[in-house]
């Protein structure tokens, strides 16, 4: 049983959970979307019945071909974090001993035999979807993102910045990966995204991308400060990381840069969005959400620059997950 409770932290299972709740996130934009275009589809006398039926469709969870997804992505994901940290187990040591896993719970060759098979089973489930929605983006993207993940711990993790970009771009690519799912495949009419076609593909993909550049930017502030809580196993590695070759007072000041980036558009957004007649639940569920994005960032970035302790940059980062989770829910409530 202990085992089992270590492999589970191994695949940091809780980072994992967040991609779930971000794929059915955005499984839920799209779909309320479709539903406005293909009103005729829901149209049902038993006005409870629709609602039952909205809040089950809503998020994916009755679509198998989506679950399968779900699945291929939570394998892949799953194989990179362990596969980060079979390169890390020395740094680990240094930085946080009392979390290391391999060697000390799990064997490395269990941990080689674990990555193989689960990127071999999410790879499988990709193939077959692709095969099965004549939709040969899901191959190439699964494909591509574990090799890159591969790479990300073997070789540019400890690269100049390189690492910081890669894990950042892979973080933002997940909601891509649904509109991708989404806008390209060939569904059955009976399914809740079929006849997506230009429109769909015009109307939502500024929207996705706009989340997708927040998920980037926000998830490359934070590798620049785990980076920063991480320097003494990095320097024992010889790793060129950001805070190592230009300091951590050069870090801060790019981090209070990519600060300013991501917050003032979401102020000027929450500012504007009273303007626009929506006054629905929705649009102020949705306004309050990005109201508490913006105060866990400033949270973060007070906490940042207060102290200079691995434990105030350990606490900045988890303000960074606040934030990208209140992220994630709001698309929920987009419309």
């Amino acid at each position: 049983m202990k085992t089992v409770y270590q492999f589970f932290r191994l695949i940091r299972f809780g980072n994992l959970l967040v991609m779930v709740l971000t794929m059915l996130a955005f499984y839920a934009l799209l779909f309320n979307y479709s539903a406005s275009r293909q009103s005729e589809f829901f149209i049902l006398s038993n006005q409870n019945l629709l609602a039952e039926r909205l809040l089950i469709d809503q998020i994916g969870l009755m679509d198998f071909n989506f679950l399968l997804l779900i699945f291929s992505v939570l394998c892949i994901g799953a194989s990179g974090n362990i596969i980060n940290d079979y390169f890390d187990v020395k740094a680990d040591r240094v930085n946080k001993p009392e979390r290391l896993i391999i060697d000390k719970y799990i064997k490395r060759r269990w941990a080689i035999i674990f990555n193989w098979t689960l990127n071999i089973l999410g790879l499988f489930i990709a193939t077959y979807l692709s095969y099965r929605f004549d939709n040969w983006w899901i191959f190439l993207i699964s494909f591509t993102t574990i090799n890159l993940l591969y790479f990300y711990s073997a070789v540019f993790k400890r690269k100049f910045f390189v690492g910081n970009i890669l894990v950042a771009f892979l973080t933002a690519l997940v909601p891509f990966y649904v509109f991708i799912f989404g806008a390209f495949s060939s569904f059955s009419d009976s399914s809740p995204l079929a006849h997506t076609g230009d429109h769909f593909i015009q109307d939502n993909i500024w929207v996705v991308l706009l989340y997708c550049f927040f998920a980037f930017m926000v998830n490359l502030i934070r590798e620049i400060i785990k980076d920063m809580a991480d320097v003494k196993g990095d320097l024992l590695l010889g790793s060129k990381t950001l805070p190592i070759k230009i300091g951590f007072a050069k870090s801060k000041i790019l981090l209070g840069v990519l600060y300013i980036l991501v917050v003032i558009p979401i102020i000027y957004y929450v500012i504007a969005l009273p303007l626009y007649p929506d006054t629905s639940n929705n649009a102020l569920i949705f306004t309050y959400l990005l109201w508490l994005v913006i105060i866990t960032l400033m949270i973060s970035i007070v906490i940042l620059f207060s102290k200079n302790t691995t434990k105030h940059y350990l606490m900045a980062s988890n303000f960074i997950k606040f934030a990208m989770l209140f992220g994630v829910i709001s698309a929920l409530f987009y419309s």
